[in-house]
């Protein structure tokens, strides 16, 4: 067990606990990526992935998690109509929902949202039919992704139990591990998914996989493994490791290891990407690299929350725009130079064959092709390609350091105009 005291808490989670505890007279138990991260935060912990994760979080302008509650000895239909109580509403930001179980998503889930968090609530009583003590923890532990997502914090006590006794160890380790009792094949043919997750974290906090996990992707059948899984969940894990802030070159490496997990997600590519999936892979490594840069210079603005896809009828890409003041890099915009430069080898056949099997809209079909044939274009200009283009350009055509491409960006004040940029040229292609 590790301590984590009250005082540790920002007053928003003190309240939305203790309303919690007051709504609830059982035990209640904080869980998953909150407590990883109230953990991280602890210096003696990993400073390393924590001072990692806080600035790349910070740059891309990524909002913490919510939080994810664990209650015994209640249903969580019993609990939700405690939350309709008036008292209990008088404090919520919107009316208490419950989300049935249904398909993926195997229990009731009470949905809250509050001025500060949302607050996404399950029942121990549901999950296993028991609420006391620490076995109860243990099962629902050991079905979770990885180990240090299957820590528990007790507000009560303000102590943080690991039932599976690795959870902490692998979280200062820097180690992704399946915390099935039988091993991460069981824990992949129990849910393919958690395999993308444990590539996300393995991404965002620069962790190594474990010898076991490793294993598992060398001898598990992903291929039939993913077509047996709903399309839509699959989707749902890769297009939010493709954000910003889970530095998605990481994840697309992963992707392409053991395993190749990438034939099936992006097979429709063509042989061409696939076969040039490291080249790939480099060039969203140094896209990534230049956004960050510029974020931490100030030059660009950034937004990372949650894939958000773009309709047709919405304002034109700001990196699209000619008007070198608009650098604004949303989740939609990342998501356009991300696979504009990953599949950089793809015809126009191909690559709308990739955004019909992605679920993207046409708009963004069209963006990325735009944004390729910009960039292939000999010579680029600030006259003559609006920033997005610069960007991809930059990525695939050369490898330079981002500061190389910073100190010839164009520094605008709010009266210049675009006629007044002074001529420059970027990496030929």
């Amino acid at each position: 067990m590790v301590r984590l005291a009250a005082s540790a808490l920002t007053a928003a989670e003190q309240g939305v606990l203790g309303l919690l505890r007051a709504v609830a007279p059982v035990q209640i138990w904080a869980t998953g990526g909150w407590v990883r991260d109230r953990l991280l935060e602890q210096g003696a912990m990993n400073q390393t992935a924590h001072h990692l994760w806080e600035r790349v979080r910070g740059l891309a302008g990524a909002a913490r998690g919510d939080l994810d509650v664990l209650v015994g000895d209640m249903t969580a239909q019993a609990l939700y109509q405690r939350c309709r109580r008036p008292e209990v509403r008088a404090a919520l930001r919107g009316e208490p929902m419950l989300v049935p179980a249904r398909g993926a998503r195997t229990l009731d889930t009470v949905k809250l949202r509050l001025p500060e968090h949302n607050v996404d609530i399950t029942s121990l009583l549901d999950k296993v039919g028991a609420a006391e003590g620490i076995e109860p923890l243990r099962t629902d532990a050991e079905h979770r992704d990885v180990t240090f997502n299957a820590c528990y914090y007790d507000p009560a006590c303000e102590e943080v139990f690991d039932p599976t006794a690795m959870g902490i160890s692998d979280l200062q380790n820097g180690v992704v591990r399946s915390p099935h009792p039988d091993g991460a094949m069981a824990s992949i043919q129990e849910d393919p998914v958690r395999l993308l997750r444990a590539f996300r974290f393995a991404a965002r906090f620069d962790f190594e996989l474990s010898d076991d996990l490793i294993d598992a992707l060398e001898e598990a059948p992903m291929g039939e493994l993913l077509q047996s899984t709903p399309p839509g969940r699959i989707l749902h894990e890769t297009k939010r490791a493709l954000l910003l802030h889970n530095r998605p070159s990481s994840f697309l490496r992963l992707l392409g290891g053991a395993g190749r997990v990438n034939e099936h997600l992006f097979g429709s590519a063509g042989e061409g990407p696939l076969r040039g999936w490291a080249a790939g892979v480099g060039s969203v490594r140094r896209l990534e690299g230049l956004v960050l840069e510029g974020l931490d210079r100030g030059i660009l603005s950034s937004r990372s929350v949650q894939w958000r896809g773009r309709r047709p009828d919405t304002h034109p890409p700001a990196l699209m725009s000619p008007d070198w003041r608009r650098t604004g890099v949303y989740e939609n915009d990342w998501a356009e130079l991300v696979l504009a430069a990953l599949l950089w080898r793809c015809s126009d056949k191909e690559l709308k064959r990739v955004g019909v099997e992605l679920q993207l809209s046409t708009a963004m079909i069209d963006n990325i092709s735009a944004l390729q044939a910009g960039a292939r274009q000999k010579i680029i200009t600030p006259q003559t390609a609006p920033p997005g283009v610069h960007l991809l350009n930059f990525a695939v055509a050369t490898q330079d350091g981002p500061s190389v491409f910073w100190e010839r960006w164009p520094c605008l004040g709010s009266s210049q105009r675009q006629e007044q940029q002074p001529k420059q040229t970027w990496g030929h292609h």
